[in-house]
């Protein structure tokens, strides 16, 4: 059987297809998909039988899941998602023959022997019938929306079990790697996730036409955003070291002026950023400047001098309303206040040597090298590095 597939194979693998036209190629696809759904159902008849054989233990393999990884090349999820639904498929006759015939795709397969699953005995005929009529014409993932909704009615009791152990599982880790990076890893319940992905999802907003971000990057921010206001606002977190939680930047005034040989900045006291990074932070964040001399001595300065005092920031918010970066349209919310004279460099915190910028903007001013110019009108002007 094998030799003659592999053959039938290699001729389509060779076939010219520099002269089929789009509709051509369409088909083709469709049909090599169908066949591969198929041989996916073959595939899983016979690695049930296998498994039943425990054929992997000849091997020297622990299980089918081990034997796939090295034998079929599989990642881990992928062998033991083939292992589930060969154990299920046998069980599954109307979703057998459906993968076989290629009414339905080997994802449909897995998505439904996952639901038969996760439903009680008596629910998952009626589970298998409903899923597979939907699976017909529609893709996986709307399938598994489709399968969700019937497990609540089906099995409310199984349901609310997954839900309380799926709580159970929340977890969230943030680890600082060799590089000074940190990972963000961690799982969410569905009450949880959605309520994080709402708000990321209203802080990313529409993406702006000069918004070279990549969609991960956006979402990064977004989250960093949400951080960032809330330690601005941070009425309702609990104090620290009978303080409102905020970051340190410890810097000398010479490392803000960016004199050579200035010690660098230092976040929180361990991390040192440029130069660029200390000027913006010391602009108008939820950062504490910690200005020192250069002996190291603290000066008196700081927060009062440097940051945009309440009063201030509501006179900045009625004259700007938004960034202020041409073409940005960002709220005031988004917004720290900028100098446009920097203050380590002689500019004054006051509304003339202000104005209002969203972060991304801002970082682009500091560490991407933008300059801002202000127009006769009061415009202002960016200009490229």
């Amino acid at each position: 059987m094998c030799v003659g597939l592999g053959e039938a194979v290699a001729k389509s693998a060779t076939e010219d297809i520099g002269c089929l036209r789009a509709r051509e190629l369409g088909e083709s696809l469709r049909e090599l998909r169908r066949c591969i759904d198929g041989l996916e159902a073959d595939f899983s008849r016979r690695l049930a039988r296998f498994n039943d054989l425990r054929g992997y233990e000849l091997d020297g393999a622990v299980d089918a899941v081990a034997w796939l990884r090295s034998s079929a090349r599989l990642t881990s999820g992928a062998a033991a998602e083939r292992v589930n639904v060969a154990q299920k498929l046998g069980r599954l006759g109307s979703t057998e023959a459906a993968l076989a015939r290629g009414e339905i795709g080997f994802a449909h397969a897995a998505v439904i022997a996952r639901a038969v699953d996760d439903v009680s005995p008596e629910a998952a005929p009626q589970m298998e019938t409903l899923a597979l009529e939907v699976a017909k014409g529609t893709d996986p993932s709307s399938l598994r929306h489709f399968t969700r909704q019937a497990r609540a009615l089906l099995d409310p009791e199984g349901l609310l079990d997954d839900a309380n152990r799926a709580h159970e599982r929340r977890r969230l880790s943030l680890n600082e790697d060799r590089d000074g990076l940190f990972v963000l890893d961690g799982l969410l319940d569905p009450e949880g996730g959605m309520t994080l992905k709402t708000a990321l999802e209203a802080l990313m907003g529409p993406k702006a036409k000069d918004d070279r971000r990549s969609a991960v990057q956006r979402r990064a921010d977004a989250l960093i955003e949400l951080a960032r206001r809330q330690l601005q606002g941070a009425r309702g977190l609990p104090e620290v070291g009978g303080q409102r939680p905020h970051l340190t930047l410890t810097a000398t005034v010479g490392a803000l002026q960016g004199l050579e040989g200035a010690m660098p900045a230092k976040l929180a006291g361990i991390f040192p950023v440029p130069k660029e990074t200390a000027r913006r932070l010391s602009c108008d964040a939820a950062v504490t400047p910690l200005l020192l001399d250069g002996e190291g001595n603290h000066l008196d300065l700081g927060r009062t001098v440097r940051t945009v005092p309440p009063a201030l920031r509501r006179a900045l918010v009625a004259r700007d309303r938004g960034c202020r970066f041409p073409d940005c349209d960002r709220p005031p919310e988004w917004c720290e206040g900028h100098h446009l004279d920097f203050w380590a460099d002689g500019g004054e915190t006051n509304k003339e040597n202000l104005a209002l910028l969203c972060a991304r903007h801002h970082r682009l001013v500091h560490e991407g090298g933008w300059r801002l110019s202000q127009k006769p009108g009061g415009e202002l002007a960016a200009v490229p590095p």
